[in-house]
C-alpha cells in the first residue's frame, strides 16, 4: 500500500470477512457492555416510563448517527475508512483531534467501569460460591475467605493476572473467540435475573414498590444524571468502522449496514432493557447501580451471574484498552515533526477540498505526518526516512514505533504505555465511590461527544443541515451538557 495517500487501501481490513450474522455477533458485542448492568439503578432514580422511553429514545438515535457516520464515511474521498479520518476530512486537523481525544477518554471510562464491576461482584460471588454456610458454623475463616473479602487487594490482583497480560498483545485476534462466550455470559445473566424474578425464591425477590404512579408514572429528579447512563448502554462509535469494514466484500455496502446496525441496536436494547426493567420491578426504588450487590446471599444463580459479569467483563477489558492505546500512540504520532512537503495525493484530495468550500489551511499548517494517519490494520510501507515516490520529501517515523507500523509501539514503550494505562485504570477503579457515578459522568461527558454532537457537526459540514442531523446535535449537546453537570455534581458528593 502507498503510506502516503492510502486511499484504496482500506479494505485490506476486510480481508477474511465476516457474514452479516458474525458482524451482527460481535457489533452486538462491542455495544452491550457495562451500561445495561447499571442500568437498574438509573431506572430507579428516574421513574419507570421515563427511563424506558429514554432507553428507546437513544436506541433509535444511536442506530440512525451508526448510520449516517457510515454513509459519511462511505461519500467522503479521504476518510480513509476511519471516524478520525472522517474528522480530518471534515475540519482538518481539529476535527481529527476531536475524534481522537473524545474516543480516548470514552474508552478509558468503560476501562474503569468493568474494573468496578469486577471489584463489585469477584469476590462476594467467589466466597458466597465457595463458602456459603460453612464460616459462621466453624467461627474460623480460611486465609482464602478473608483474602476474598478484601475487593480491593482481589481486584489489583486480578488485574495484574489476567487484564495485564491481555492488554499486553498487540492485536485482538487472540481474543475474537471469546466474543461469543461474553455474548453467551450476558444472556445467561437475562435469563437468571428474568427467572429470578418469576421464581422469587423464599419470598426475597419481589419487593413492594409502592402504588403503580409511584412505580411507573413518576418522573423522578435523578433523571438528569442518569442520562448519561442510558447513553452509556448504546455507544459503539468507536468501534463501529471496524464492524463495517470486516463485512467481507460482496455484502459491504450501506445497506447491508442497516441491518447489521438495526439488528445490533435492537438486541442491545432487548438485553439491556429486560436486564433494567426486571431488576427494577424486583427491587423498585431500592435498586442500586450495580445489579447484583440487591440479591439475598442465599441464591446460588446469582453467584454463578456475578462470575459470569467478571468473566464478560475481564475478556472485553482489552477492547477498550487497545482503543486507547492506539489512540494515545496516534496523538503523540501527531505531535512529532512536522512534515516537509506534499504528497500529490494529498495535494489533489485539498483541491477538492477547497472546490467544496471546505477550509482545509489548518491542517496544511499543522503538517500531520500522512503516513501516521492511515486505518487501523492498514498495510504501510517502512516509514523509516523514506523518501517519497512522487515528491521528493522526507518522512521521518517517531523514534518509539514500529519501524512498519505507525500504530505500534517498540517493545520498551510499549511496555512502559501498556504498563502506566492499566496502572492508572486500576487505581482510579479502586478508589471510584460507584459504578453508576462512572457510567454517568463518562456516558454525558465523552459518550454523547462521540455519539451524537461530532457524527452530527461532520455531517453539516460534509453533506449540509439535515433535519436529522439537527435533531441529533441537539440532543445530544443538550444531553452533554446537562448530564456532564449533574453527574459531576453526584460524583463529588458520593465522593465526599
Amino acid at each position: 500500500g502507498d503510506g502516503g495517500g492510502g486511499n484504496g487501501d482500506y479494505d485490506v481490513r476486510g480481508v477474511g470477512g465476516s457474514s452479516l450474522s458474525g458482524a451482527v455477533f460481535n457489533f452486538t458485542n462491542s455495544i452491550v457492555g457495562a451500561g445495561c448492568i447499571g442500568l437498574g439503578g438509573a431506572i430507579a432514580i428516574s421513574g419507570g416510563a421515563i427511563s424506558i422511553f429514554c432507553i428507546l429514545f437513544f436506541g433509535v438515535l444511536t442506530k440512525l448517527s451508526l448510520d449516517m457516520l457510515i454513509e459519511l464515511t462511505v461519500a467522503t474521498e479521504g476518510s480513509g475508512g476511519t471516524y478520525e479520518g472522517l474528522g480530518k476530512a471534515a475540519f482538518g486537523a481539529p476535527g481529527r483531534v476531536a475524534v481522537l481525544v473524545s474516543k480516548t477518554l470514552y474508552s478509558f471510562g468503560c476501562l474503569v467501569a468493568y474494573l468496578i464491576v469486577v471489584k463489585d461482584n469477584f469476590g462476594s460471588g467467589m466466597r458466597q460460591l465457595l463458602y456459603r454456610g460453612t464460616g459462621d458454623d466453624r467461627g474460623v475463616t480460611t486465609w482464602l475467605e478473608s483474602f476474598l473479602e478484601k475487593e480491593d487487594i482481589l481486584t489489583v490482583m486480578l488485574s495484574l493476572v489476567v487484564v495485564l497480560p491481555l492488554c499486553m498483545l498487540r492485536d485482538l485476534a487472540p481474543l475474537a473467540k471469546f466474543s461469543a462466550i461474553s455474548v453467551l455470559s450476558m444472556v445467561s445473566i437475562v435469563v437468571i435475573v428474568v427467572s429470578l424474578y418469576f421464581l422469587n425464591p423464599g419470598g426475597e425477590v419481589q419487593h413492594d414498590g409502592g402504588s403503580t404512579y409511584e412505580k411507573w408514572l413518576e418522573v423522578r429528579p435523578g433523571i438528569f444524571e442518569s442520562l448519561g447512563t442510558f447513553i452509556f448502554t448504546y455507544v459503539s462509535q468507536h468501534t463501529v468502522h471496524l464492524a463495517y469494514e470486516s463485512l467481507s466484500t460482496d455484502i459491504k455496502n450501506v445497506k447491508t449496514w442497516r441491518t447489521v446496525s438495526t439488528l445490533s441496536v435492537g438486541i442491545a436494547a432487548a438485553v439491556s432493557l429486560t436486564i433494567g426493567v426486571f431488576v427494577y420491578m424486583s427491587f423498585w426504588n431500592g435498586t442500586q447501580s450495580d445489579v447484583f450487590k440487591m440479591y439475598p446471599d442465599s441464591v446460588y444463580a446469582i453467584d454463578i451471574a456475578k462470575i459470569l459479569l467478571c468473566v464478560t467483563m475481564l475478556l472485553t477489558f482489552p477492547l477498550p484498552f487497545f482503543t486507547c492505546r492506539e489512540m494515545l500512540v496516534l496523538m503523540a504520532n501527531d505531535c512529532h515533526q512536522p512534515r516537509v512537503g506534499d504528497s500529490p495525493v494529498e495535494e489533489g484530495r485539498r483541491q477538492r477540498a477547497q472546490n467544496d468550500g471546505a477550509k482545509t489551511s489548518a491542517h496544511n499548517e499543522e503538517g500531520l505526518g500522512e503516513d501516521l494517519e492511515e486505518p487501523l490494520l492498514e498495510v504501510v510501507e517502512p516509514p523509516s526516512p523514506q523518501r517519497s515516490r512522487q515528491t521528493g520529501t522526507i518522512h521521518s517515523a517517531p523514534p518509539w514505533t514500529m519501524p512498519d507500523d505507525s500504530r505500534q509501539l517498540r517493545l520498551t514503550y510499549h511496555i512502559i504505555l501498556t504498563s502506566l494505562l492499566w496502572l492508572i485504570v486500576t487505581a482510579l477503579a479502586v478508589m471510584a465511590p460507584s459504578l453508576g457515578d462512572v457510567l454517568d459522568l463518562v456516558g454525558c461527558a465523552a459518550g454523547t461527544a462521540i455519539a451524537f454532537v461530532l457524527p452530527a457537526l461532520f455531517s453539516f459540514r460534509l453533506v449540509g443541515y439535515s433535519r436529522l442531523g439537527a435533531t441529533i446535535f441537539l440532543v445530544g449537546g443538550s444531553v452533554g451538557t446537562i448530564g456532564t453537570y449533574f453527574s459531576t455534581v453526584q460524583l463529588l458528593s458520593d465522593k465526599i
